[in-house]
């Protein structure tokens, strides 16, 4: 932050904010497109399960479901010294369907309590889910609304996965996670590209889903689109050939990097 605000004059310093800070930003942003009359989930993974966050959504009437970190402590016990002392008690077996595949439905074994996050009042419900009986790693979700039975819980909470891969292309197929620049206008405006790319392939996913009803992933989008461009590549470097008989003339108009000198 020191590097960034050296050029900048004094009232235009950048601020440093918080995760809470900027995810309490977007929330309240959210909050006023958000229609009325309808009971309002916030899912959050562990890196935002702080007892502010959740106290801020509540305080909104919103329910929360997120997933927790093993040192989390409910009535004063981590999650997981509560899941070896339950380590006898039955599971509850909870199928969902699989984001990726219509014909595979993973299932969990749940077992579930009830107690008191650290620094949060209501009562909350943890639930503890392993791929089998002997998974030494499960993992620990909390539920406010606790009307919810698990298996619609963390069915709730599956609806996060789209966030997982948009995030994924994002980082690897839009560059996002190999951008490294000191300027802080360079960066925003990088992000600023970035999102832009992003928002144009979910409206064309949505655009085709529309007009033909069949769904395509992001990873086929980017595909059509590379493909689109190398045709329209391809098209004008054949025109250009037939038009001058030139070919060697066309091949160095049309490879990158042609104009640099090489010494």
């Amino acid at each position: 932050m020191r590097s960034l605000n050296r050029q900048r004059d004094p009232e235009h310093h950048l601020r440093y904010r918080t995760k809470y800070a900027l995810a309490r930003e977007m929330l309240v942003e959210l909050a006023g497109l958000l229609p009325k009359g309808y009971q309002v989930y916030v899912l959050f993974d562990s890196w935002y399960a702080s007892a502010k966050l959740v106290k801020f959504c509540r305080r909104k009437r919103w329910q929360v479901i997120c997933a927790l970190k093993t040192n989390r402590r409910i009535d004063k016990k981590r999650v997981d010294k509560h899941d070896q002392m339950l380590k006898h008690r039955h599971y509850q077996r909870v199928t969902l369907n699989a984001v990726d595949d219509a014909h595979k439905a993973p299932s969990y074994l749940v077992r579930t309590i009830h107690g008191h996050l650290e620094e949060i009042s209501d009562e909350v419900c943890i639930l503890i889910s392993g791929r089998h009986p002997e998974d030494k790693r499960p993992k620990y979700f909390m539920c406010t609304d606790l009307s919810l039975s698990a298996q619609e819980a963390l069915r709730y909470y599956q609806q996060r996965w789209p966030v997982e891969v948009d995030n994924f292309y994002l980082k690897e197929a839009l560059g996002l996670g190999d951008f490294r620049v000191q300027s802080f206008e360079a960066i925003e405006k990088c992000f600023s590209v970035v999102i832009l790319a992003m928002n144009y392939l979910q409206y064309t996913l949505a655009e085709n889903y529309v007009r033909a009803h069949t769904y395509q992933n992001l990873a086929e989008m980017i595909r059509q689109h590379r493909l689109g461009h190398l045709q329209s590549l391809l098209r004008r470097v054949a025109e250009e050939t037939h038009r001058t008989s030139n070919i060697e003339e066309v091949v160095q108009r049309f490879t990158p990097l042609a104009s640099w000198a090489v010494t």
